[in-house]
This record gives structure tokens, sequence and C-alpha cells, in this order.
């Protein structure tokens, strides 16, 4: 994984200083290698921004050998800073290793052990569904526990769940028990939500997605590796992989408790009150940012557009992999250890495709267009598998792996991107969950496909493969243009400015916003004895009079604009009928002699004062709203 890492670029010779809690600021100093203990990791030269305490300006801090360095960085030479050592990161990594490893492990001997107790196909299938109907059911559970109890805490009672599943998978002594020690395997190997969420955590947001993509790989690689170990390690007894996998756990959970910091995100969060936090007594705050993200309606589009897609993928990836080592064995007479190292060939394909074939696949075609690539490949390739030709087959079992890698990559990017800080968590365990539902439902239908016919499942693969590339073009495209738009119309929420590039910026309200304004401004009719059902064509007049367009010009100008009508109405909100038409007139008058000395001071070339012009805008914004006030006029029970 390292040495995938240094060949995607993410290391690249110089250094970047890492802040763990509790431990000082230290710079390594460049070199071509590195090590888990450095302080110091590569990162590309990628802008963000220094943490808030940190200041802009030059301040210095001290290397290893006693000499200042400069900590003022320009938007061109800035890195990004994790807040945890970056061994931390990798033994995430190793943990979501290792229970990926846990289900794939049992991949290639787990037909040949279930058939020791007269398992029928239908029944093979439901071993490898209930795994992942557990897996799905507890991801809100380890979700909700990590945000209460924290990631570390998750992770130990994972990993040693995990071990207790396999120690009873390996001491089964019937398929029902068997059955049910593959559910409680599967309700601790939901983790891969949290080591997300971990990642999210500590990594800042423009290195989250190379992150992230590492992540992927370590699960492809657990593919890689499972079938081929559990199939050397079938030779000394069908229950010798679940042995080995229950010690690896239990160590793995020696190492998260001894090594693994819990995270400074999570801890900042839910850390009790300190003295110095504390000013009179009261705790201090910081003052929460607003983000509204895209609100709940895009929310659930992104789900169900990205869902679907990675239902389908995994149902065809499920019902390849669940039923391959039957066909191979009833069409090829294979046993288990040569199925295992013949699906290690296609968990080959899928980790190169991964790491050489993916990312600049998704960088030239774009996610959506990768996606369909991968469906393609998936078709051919489980058609392939078909042939009666045992050569065809492997390659066929080989093409579809890595349909299922570009698949993959594609619709984890498109709805990565879909994500903000409010909808991040929401979105990735609702797709993820959607994706083992699709671990579920393949087996259970390519078991059933199979005690008819052992091809059947292959065509049910490239059916269901189908399906989701139709899917896409008819459901998810014209909901992630949607979602786009929307998000291209509320770049500026939640920010300081308006202006982007030196642009006024609308802002677009999401379904839920519009509707809770709504009411609000019906009830707010509704309680001050406006006719508003009756009378709604005249009322919208009126709003729309009542809310002529602000300046855009400045953030100064839009304020001042603001600010002097909010105190017009305020000022005139009391006034009677009577008042307000002389109000209006005097106004006008004024405005009169306003226009008629600007004429003049424009035809001698002269100059007005800043004060006359301000007056003079200040006396036509009263003079608009005395306007829309008075009864008679384009507004509220007017023509």
């Amino acid at each position: 994984l390292a040495q995938a890492i240094l060949a995607q670029g993410l290391f690249d010779g110089r250094s970047l200083c890492l802040t763990t809690p509790g431990r000082q600021r230290v710079r390594a100093p460049s070199r071509g290698a590195w090590s888990m203990s450095a302080r110091a990791v590569d990162l590309p030269a990628k802008a963000v921004d220094l943490p808030e305490e940190e200041s802009e300006e030059g301040t210095e801090d001290e290397d290893e050998g006693g000499q200042p360095f400069s900590r003022q960085r320009t938007p061109q030479s800035r890195r990004g800073v994790l807040s945890v050592d970056v061994s931390a990161v990798f033994l995430v990594y190793i943990v979501n290793f290792l229970d990926s490893l846990g289900g794939s492990i049992s991949t290639p001997i787990l037909p040949f052990y279930a058939k020791e107790f007269n398992a029928t196909y239908a029944e093979v299938g439901q071993l490898f569904s209930v795994f992942a109907l557990a897996q799905m059911a507890s991801m809100p559970f380890l979700s909700y526990a990590s945000d209460l109890y924290g990631r570390r805490a998750v992770l130990l009672m994972a990993t040693f769940g995990s071990g207790l599943g396999a120690i009873w998978q390996g001491t089964a002594t019937s398929y029902t028990s068997l059955l049910v020690s593959r559910t409680f395997s599967g309700a601790w190997s939901g983790v891969a939500s949290v080591c997300q969420v971990y990642l999210v955590d500590v990594v800042p947001a423009d290195l989250r997605a190379d992150y992230m993509s590492y992540l992927n790989s370590s699960t492809q690689a657990s593919v890689l590796f499972g079938p081929s170990i559990g199939a050397g390690l079938s030779a000394l007894g069908l229950q010798a992989p679940f042995y080995v996998q229950s010690a690896v756990c239990f160590i793995l959970n020696l190492i998260v408790w001894a090594h693994l910091p819990e995270s400074p995100e999570w801890c900042r969060l839910n850390a009790p009150a300190s003295p110095a936090s504390q000013v009179n007594g009261v705790r201090s705050q910081r003052k929460p940012t607003r983000n509204v993200g895209v609100g709940k309606s895009a929310t659930y589009k992104i789900i169900a557009g990205y869902g679907v897609l990675s239902f389908c993928g995994m149902v065809a990836q499920m019902a390849i992999m669940s039923m391959f080592a039957i066909y191979a064995e009833r069409t090829y007479h294979l046993d288990s250890v040569r199925v295992g190292f013949t699906m290690t060939l296609g968990a080959i394909s899928s980790v190169g495709t991964n790491i050489w074939v993916s990312p600049p696949l998704l960088r030239l075609m774009g996610e959506s267009s990768a996606s369909l690539l991968g469906f393609a490949l998936i078709i051919c390739g489980s058609m392939m598998v078909t042939l009666q030709s045992f050569a065809l087959s492997v390659l066929g079992f080989m093409l579809a792996y890595q349909g299922l890698a570009i698949n993959s990559s594609a619709v984890a990017t498109g709805a990565a991107n879909m994500t903000d800080s409010t909808t991040r968590a929401t979105i990735m365990t609702g797709t993820r969950m959607l994706k083992s539902l699709g671990a579920v439902v393949g087996p259970i239908i390519s078991g059933h496909l199979a005690a008819h016919n052992v091809c059947w499942p292959f065509f049910a693969a490239a059916g269901i493969s189908m399906v989701g590339l139709v899917a896409q073009n008819v459901l998810t495209l014209p909901l992630m243009k949607y979602v786009k738009d929307l998000l291209e119309k509320r770049k500026t929420v939640g920010r300081a400015t308006s202006f982007l590039e030196g642009e006024w910026i609308d802002e677009h309200g999401t379904q839920e916003e519009i509707w809770d304004l709504g009411v609000y401004v019906a009830n707010l009719l509704t309680s001050r004895h406006y006719r508003w059902v009756t009378y709604n064509r005249e009322l919208k007049n009126f709003l729309s009079d009542s809310f002529p367009p602000m300046a855009t010009g400045s953030e100064e100008a839009h304020r001042r604009t603001y600010d002097s009508r909010r105190k017009i109405v305020r000022e005139q909100s009391n006034l009677t009928y009577e008042q307000l038409r002389n109000e209006n007139n005097r106004l006008m008058t004024e405005n009169k002699d306003l226009q008629r000395r600007l004429k003049m001071v424009e035809g001698t070339g002269m100059r007005g004062r800043s004060k006359s012009r301000e007056q003079e805008e200040d006396n036509r914004e009263r003079t608009l709203t005395c306007q829309q006030m008075m009864p008679n006029m384009p507004g509220f029970g007017g023509p």
C-alpha cells in the first residue's frame, strides 16, 4: 500500500509539518525516503488554509538542527496538515484491509465448507447473503456508536467481535450454527464507514480524495490476497482460514488499543470543559460556521442516484464471486486451491485497474462515462465466463473484475463529489447500505439460479449490469444534473460575502428552505390579518413592490441599501394614511428639487458633494417605501 501511495505521487520528496495533540510541530528534512516515525511526510503542492490559530505572517520555528525556518506560506506553497501522525492513517488502512480480508478469505472455501453440512446451492448463497445483510444492518449502529463513544472505541469493538465470529465459524457443528456465526461476523465487519469518518476527521479537505482512494485500494487489496490466503490455508483444513483470521483480528485489536489515537476532531467536540476553556466559570465556545448543505431532498436524490448504481454493481459482483467456485468445479473440475488462485487473477486485474487505469480514466472521461464503461465491461466479461473454454472463462472473469473496479471507483468518486460537511456521513452511509443490500441480493439470486443451471448466475450478472446502465441514463444523470445546478447556485451560501472573483452570485434555496420560508410568510400574513388567500394575486404584487432590487455593486453598497430600507420601514410602519400621503408629497417635492439641482451641477461641470448624493439616494428610498405603503397603488388592494 505504501508503494502504491508513493507511485501515485502522494509523497514527492518535500516535507510537511504534522500536528498531533500534545506534541510540538517538527519539520523533518527533505529526503527521498520516509519512515513511519517521521514527523513530516511529503505531499503534493495543494493550497489549503492554515489553521485559525496560526498567523500567515512570517512566524518562525526551529527544525531539528536548531535553525529557524519561516512558516510564512504563499498560496502556491501551502500544504495540507494532518491532525494525527501518518502512522495512524496507515493503521486505519490496515484495519479496513483486515476487515475486508475477513470476508474475502472465506470466499473460495466457504462453498466447500458448507458442503460438509450437506448445504444446497441456495443455502450456500444464503451464507454470503446473511453476512452482507448483517453488515448493512450494523452500519447505522456503528456510525451512531462512533459519534457517541469515539472512532477508536468502535474499531476496538469491531476487531474483537470479528475475531469471535471467526472462531465461531471455524467451530460450527451444523449448517444452522454456521449461518448464525456468519450473521454475527457480518455485524462486526461494517467498519469501513467508521474508517471513512476517521479519515475525514483527520485529513484536510484538499487531500481527502487522495486518502479516500487509498482506503478503497486497501479494500481491493484484501480481495487480491484473501482468496489466495484462504485457498492456501484450506490445505491444512477447511477450518484453518477462520482460525488464522481470528488470530489476526485479536492481534490487530491490541495494536489499535496501543497505537491508534482517538480522532482529534471527535475529542474537540466531546471533550468536557476545562479551566483553560472557561471564562468566569462559563465555557467558551467557538462560533459555529453556517453551512446549510443542499437540503434533505437533494441529499436523498444523491443517495438514490448513486445508491442504485452501487446496488446493481454489487449484485453483479456477488453473483459472479459467490458462484464462480461452483461453476469452476462443475465445469472444469477444479478443487478449492485452484479455484482460489483463479479468483486471485481477477483480484489482481481489479487492483491494477484501480491503481493505474481508473484514475486517468476518470480524469479523461468523467465519472458518468467511466461508470457506463464499467457496466459494459461487466456485461461482456460475465457472458465470456459461460463460454466452454477455460482460458476464455478466466479472461472473462478478469474482464468482469476490471469493469467492477472502474464502475466502483466512478460511482464512489461521483458520490463523494456531491457531499459537503453536513451531508457527507448521510450520503456515504446511505450509498454504502444500498451497496451492502446488493451483496445480500446477489448471492440469493445466483444461488437459486445455480440450482437450475450453473451458467445462469453469470447471465443474471450481465442482466443486472444492463439495468444499472439504463438506470444511470434514466435516473442518475437527470438527478445529478439537478443537484449540480443547485450546488452551482449555492456557492456563496454561508460565506461572508456573495462575491466570487468580483462577481455577485445570487443565492438559491433548497426545497426545504423554500418551504420553510413560505410557511413562515403565510403564518405571518395570517396573524397580521392579511387576506392573502382571497387577494393572492394582489398580495404577490404587493410583495414584488415591497422588495425592490438591492444594490450589488459592492458589499458596502448592498449593506447600505439594506440598512436604509430597513430603517425607513421601521420609522414609517406606524404612520397613518394622512401622514404617509403628506410624507410622500414632501419627498416627491424634495426629489424634484434634487433632480433640478443635479442637472444644474452637470451643466456647469461641477461635481456635487458625496453627502448630497447620499441624501438624494436616501430620499429616493424613502419615497419608494412611502409609495409602496400607500393604498390605491400597484400593490396589495391596488390594480
